[in-house]
Formats: structure tokens, sequence, C-alpha cells
């Protein structure tokens, strides 16, 4: 029989403990399942869920279980801020003014347990941590420390604290080419040898290699060999940074292509040799390089397919400009497709197209456009019809033409009747005729892209 998720969180707690060797009250048990329950479970979290978590859970592996557990607990630009008990946990040991947050000034010299996590995180009181990429890892590796201190021996607190700094992402080499995981193998020693810890040199490269398993584990994604599995995980990263497309069918144009365009450039510049982690020669080299090749392709795949989808929607954009002004994205394309419903859609008025010579339509590309990406993440169609049609309506020599005549149009230099008019007119205007019928109250300004008046 399946438990509930609390309760699954519970046995998880216990049987982690009794791993260790560490006894617990069951009032406890209770109380550290309910907190984790309450913060990975808020509305907004799509990805960074309880379903996340759990897949890193490996019961012989105590401290990659905890860790796990605790490593995106806390996750402040998604969840809009803190819950009471999070809030209540942390605020010794921060200090916020307005949006910014800074390591207190005034912590204790005796609290050796965040001492510990300030010299895992290489940060001193009173640094600004809004500027510091590792502001949820830190964060949540407090909450952590503030909620198994005094239970879990702290060389275990340690390797847990090293499994949450580990997941701070894509970070490159350094200028002699070392990864951060071998300069983070001094750091542990001098942190080993100040706090009395007396981890071995073999131990401090088992932890290691411990902190590069969880952080590899924590973006496996980006080694999926197949795209659409791949697109569909990263896709539910958009609501979740981006709140205004939170409420389907409310969300406007413009909210919908700035939200895109914030991921297409993420991707254009994210070099795929600092996505995974490789230490004393774990993982081996044969995987490692797989893993490399698996996410250059998915990075390549994602940025091309998110430049058709912006080019699609800021078609869609600058006509909503042009004739009335920005609006939202379901009254030009349409209510989001509901099962046993009758939709009118954009799609539905667009002409039907002979493929081109040089449209691909086995191409990666091509089949996610036509029959799109996993799962329902539902703010968004899982195909992209309206892209699909500017796909094998633009040669692929164009495309980039009419993304360089876009990005003007983003910073104000080119207007929106201007951008469509660098638009060819067998692209335009059975767009334009299509949106005409889908917005009536703008159908006489619409039909004069499409070429009728």
């Amino acid at each position: 029989m399946q438990v509930g998720t609390v309760q699954k969180l519970i046995n998880i707690f216990n049987q982690s403990f009794n791993e260790l060797g560490v006894p617990i009250s069951l009032e406890k048990l209770e109380a550290l399942a309910v907190t984790i329950h309450r913060a990975m479970t808020v509305q907004a979290r799509q990805f960074h869920t309880l379903e996340h978590v759990f897949t890193f859970v490996d019961l012989n592996d105590p401290i990659r279980t905890l860790a796990a557990l605790y490593h995106d607990i806390v996750y402040y630009g998604v969840d809009m801020g803190f819950l009471p008990q999070i809030w209540e946990l942390i605020a010794p040991y921060v200090r916020q003014e307005g949006g910014d947050f800074f390591v207190s000034e005034t912590i204790p010299a005796d609290d050796r347990l965040v001492a510990l996590i300030l010299d895992v995180f290489d940060l001193a009181p009173g640094q600004k941590l809004s500027s510091v990429a590792a502001l949820n890892e830190f964060l949540s590796a407090l909450v952590m420390v503030r909620q198994l201190g005094g239970l879990v021996a702290e060389r275990d607190l340690l390797r847990m604290i090293l499994c949450i700094e580990a997941t701070i992402p894509f970070r490159s080499f350094t200028a002699d080419g070392k990864s951060h995981f071998h300069v983070l193998e001094n750091r542990l020693t001098e942190i080993s040898r100040r706090f009395g810890l007396q981890l071995s040199a073999r131990e401090v490269v088992e932890t290691i290699k411990t902190a590069v398993v969880f952080a590899n584990k924590d973006i496996e994604n980006f080694a999926e060999s197949d795209p659409a599995r791949f697109l569909s995980n990263t896709w539910k990263l958009l609501p979740e940074t981006n709140v205004g497309l939170r409420l389907p069918e409310v969300y406007s144009i413009q909210t919908y292509r700035q939200a895109l365009m914030r991921m297409e450039t993420f991707f254009s510049n994210l070099n795929p040799d600092t996505v995974f982690n490789q230490y004393e020669g774990l993982p081996p080299d044969e995987v490692f390089q797989q893993m490399v090749r698996y996410a250059r392709a998915n990075i390549k795949i994602a940025h091309e397919y998110l430049q058709i989808k912006m080019l699609g929607t800021t078609i869609i954009e600058a006509l909503a400009l042009a004739t009335g002004g920005d609006a939202p994205l379901s009254l030009f394309l349409g209510d989001l497709p509901r099962e046993g419903a009758s939709i009118k859609r954009l799609e539905y008025f667009l002409p039907e197209l002979e493929p081109a010579a040089w449209v691909d339509q086995h191409s990666v590309i091509y089949t996610l456009l036509e029959t799109g990406r996993y799962g329902d993440v539902g703010f968004d169609m899982k195909n992209s019809p309206l892209s699909l049609f500017v796909y094998r309506s633009v040669h692929p020599d164009r495309i980039a033409e009419y993304f360089r005549h876009a990005r003007e149009f983003y910073a104000g230099t080119l207007s929106p009747h201007d951008f469509l008019m660098k638009l060819d007119p067998h692209v335009l205007q059975p767009i334009a005729r299509a949106s005409s019928v889908m917005v009536f109250t703008r159908r006489q300004a619409l039909l004069r892209y499409a070429g009728e008046n």
C-alpha cells in the first residue's frame, strides 16, 4: 500500500537516522517531515518539488539522502519569500535590506555549525548574499544545520553541507585550470584541521566524490538522451522563474515572450563544459564525456527551439502592439485545449503548407514543434503549431535575419510596424489573417497586415 507524502518523508528520515545510529523521538521525526513537506509543496514550484528530491533518495546512503531532503528547501525567488517556520530558523543569521540579504555581522563566535557552513561556502559575516550565486543553497544548508545540529555528528553534517554547496551550478574553471572541486579539496582539508574533525586524506577525497555525485544528480536532466524529455523538465522552470506565467490564459503576449527570451539568453550563454563535474576519475571518463555530449546537444537544440518559439510569439506581439497594444496571449492564440472541449485556436485558421525542400520533417526541432514536449505544465501547450508554421515558412538563412530584427524590436530601435514590414508577406499575411479571425475587435487593423485592405 502506498503511503502519503508526509508519511514517506517520516520513513526516509527514520531510516536515515537508523543508518547513522542516531536516536530520535517520533515527535521530532514528524516535525522534521512536516517542515520539509510545507516548504517543498509551495504552489509555484513545478520542478524543485518533492518528486525531484525523492530521485536522490538512497536509504543505504543517509548522508546523500538527508542532504537531498534539504538541498532545495529554500528557493526564495520562486517561493516569493519564506515560510514563517523557515524564517524563524534563519533570521538570526541573515539580515535583509529591501531585496538584498547579508550574512549577519553578529554571529556568535562559538556557533561552530554556522561557522562551518560559512567556511564551506567561503562566506564571511557581513557579506552580501544577493550578489552570491549560492543564496538559496546557503540558506538551505543553514536550515538543515539548524534542524539537525545536535542530532547528527559534525563530520556527517559537514559532508551534507558539502553536498548542498556542490549544487551551485555551472561553475567555470580557475585561471590555472582547476575545477571547483579540486579547490574545495584544499578548503575541506583546512576546515577539517581548523574544526578538529580529523578527516584523513582518503576521507577528504571520498567526501568530495560524494558531493560530485550529488551535484551531477541534481542536474542529470542535461544528460537526457531524449531532447523532448529534457525540454519538458526545463519548461517546468518557466513558471517558477516568471511569476506572470503562473496564471494560465491570463498572462500577456509580452510576458510570455520575455520569459522565453530569458531562457534563450541563458542557453546561449551556457558553456556545456561547465554543466557536469568530474573529480578523481568520478564519473569515469567514458561516462563523463557521454554526459557532456548529451548536455551539448540538449543545449543546442533548446537554443534553436526557443528561438523559433520566440519568433512566432514575437510576430503575434508586434501585431498586437501595432493594432491596439499588448493583450493576453489567449486573445490571439485561443485558450489552452481541454479534453472534451472544442476551443477556437489560431492554428485552425493558418493555411496548410506543402513541405518546402529545406524542411526536414524528421529533424528533432520539427518533431518538437509538431508533436511537442512530454508532460502537461498547465500554462502552455506541449506542441507549437504557430512556431511550426513559421519554421515551415521561413528558409533557415532567413531565420537568423528575422531574429536579428526581432532583437532590434525588443530594444525599441525598430517599431512593431517596421518589424512586421521586415517579414516576407507569405509569412506575415497568413498569421495576420488568422489573427483577424481570432480577435474580431481588431479585425480591420489586423487585415491591413494581411494585405486585404
